[in-house]
């Protein structure tokens, strides 16, 4: 995990003088991932009820953000 946080901290780096600013700071947000990561204690949840929410959340919040782009760039195509 160490040396992940590593890469992604140089990779970061290297996007924000290089690259883009924005995009670097958005891969700092990876690293935010590991300490939630090393909270997990191997089981399995007992949370019935999450397998159904993220059933209906996956497809929703993509309708909702396709609905945002062609209310920001008009009716445009799929694939750009």
């Amino acid at each position: 995990m160490k040396a992940m946080l590593l890469y992604v901290a140089v990779y970061a780096a290297v996007s924000f003088l290089f690259v883009n600013k924005v995009y670097a700071l958005v891969q700092i947000g990876v690293l935010l991932v590991y300490p939630v990561l090393k909270l997990y204690n191997g089981e399995k949840g007992k949370a019935k009820w999450m397998k159904w929410f993220f059933y209906l959340y996956y497809p929703i919040h993509l309708i909702l953000i396709g609905a945002f782009r062609i209310c920001i760039y008009g009716d445009v195509s799929l694939l750009f």
